[in-house]
């Protein structure tokens, strides 16, 4: 589980902290800050391409090599953008990396799920995700910091070392004897993702990463501007907004493994409300504060509970499932980033991010009930069918 997680950590890192580095980017490489943002989107749309392609194309690889791989793509595409001459380059390097994310996640899933019972699972890939969530308390801050003491490119020099230090440990860690990953029969999986649970439910998974990465894209200019932080405090609120994240992380296990689609539900309604309240003209900063929070809570527990669900009402498909609900996620991110970007460039502004936010998140809410309707009407049908399979036999025994 560490080393999944070291690996989790440094990809959790490089996917968001552009974030953090919109500013210098902007500056150094003469683009607006709304240019800058689509660095977001690129990678996110990176990984949305590219994850079943590459999932396919190691679909014979035992487990252990595609993690190995993969970490070794992200340390490659990690070094081309601390070395990129210009904004295409940083680009190009970007979406390098991200064809590492999805599979990775997708491999760390599947094994993650099948070290405990399937009541546990959820909080089993909470563990590995907690790897991710540390990256936005300590990677992105951190990263930040390390920008704003020498340069940006210093920062991506940092993600590379984390790279290395995560092929190691997965390199002594993760037996050589790793379980290969199943034969992807193409029809078999296409009947298996085109179910309308599993598609809504990565419907869901995109709209919570919209909603998420609209508002924490442009989260730094949004603090600056409307409240006056300064960027050295704003260090720290991203430390805190980062605990909020961590302890929505373990929340989401629990409460998955007890009642998932209600436990969603609620979530997602709780990130729509806290939103809304970060919307008004006047924010005074210490409530701002407590509201980010809250919303870091509430938007990343739902994160590895559909994960695992996704995987679970797949079937016979987890391993391309897990990879399709990643490139769902960070679909999301593209929009949610590309999205923010367009309502900055607007006369709402940055105001006007957190009403766009909680807009994804009442999108996804509504899913979540149509998710609802789907497990019960496959629930009565499994039933139905049951009780007519058990009606011959019982009329022979009579």
């Amino acid at each position: 589980m560490l080393a999944l997680a070291i690996g989790a950590f440094g990809l959790g890192t490089t996917e968001t902290i552009v974030m953090g580095l919109l500013p210098q980017l902007s500056s150094d490489l003469h683009v607006t800050i709304a240019q800058a943002g689509l660095l977001v989107s690129g990678y996110a749309i990176g990984v949305t391409i590219a994850s079943p392609l590459v999932a396919v194309l190691t679909n014979s690889f035992s487990r252990r090599d595609t993690l190995l791989l993969m970490m070794a793509i992200f340390i490659a595409g990690n070094a081309c953008s601390a070395i990129a001459g210009g904004y295409w380059f940083l680009m190009a390097a970007r979406v390098l990396t991200s064809f590492s994310h999805g599979t990775f996640y997708g491999a760390a899933s599947i094994m993650a799920a099948q070290l405990v019972v399937p009541e546990k699972r959820a909080e089993a890939l909470s563990l590995v995700y907690i790897g991710l969530t540390l990256a936005m308390i300590l990677g992105v801050p951190l990263g930040t910091v390390v920008a704003q003491m020498t340069t940006w490119r210093m920062a991506f020099w940092l993600i590379c070392g984390i790279g290395v230090v995560a092929l190691g440990t997965m390199w002594i860690w993760i037996p050589q004897d790793g379980k290969s990953a199943t034969p992807i029969r193409l029809r078999e999986q296409f009947r298996a993702m085109t179910q309308p649970l599993v598609v809504t439910m990565m419907l869901v998974s995109m709209c919570t990463s919209s909603s998420m990465f609209s508002l924490f894209t442009y989260i730094s200019p949004f603090l600056q501007i409307r409240t006056g932080l300064t960027p050295h405090v704003i260090d720290g609120v991203l430390l805190m907004i980062g605990g909020g994240l961590c302890l929505g992380n373990l929340l989401g296990g629990r409460l998955a493994d007890w009642k998932m689609l209600p436990s969603c539900a609620g979530l997602m309604a709780s990130v729509a409300l806290v939103q809304l309240c970060l919307a008004p003209g006047s924010l005074h900063v210490w409530s701002c504060l407590v509201l980010l929070f809250l919303w870091g809570v509430f938007i990343y527990a739902p994160m590895a509970p559909l994960q695992t669900y996704v995987v679970t009402c797949s079937g016979s498909a987890p391993n391309i499932a897990a990879v399709m609900n990643q490139s769902s996620f960070n679909f999301g991110n593209a929009i949610g980033a590309w999205a923010g970007g367009v309502v900055v460039g607007t006369r709402w502004s940055y105001a006007g991010l957190p009403i766009l936010a909680a807009c994804f998140a009442a999108i996804g809410f509504g899913l979540v009930l149509l998710a609802q309707y789907f497990q019960s009407r496959d629930a009565t049908r499994l039933h139905a069918t049951a009780k007519a399979t058990s009606a011959p036999s019982e009329q022979l025994h009579s």
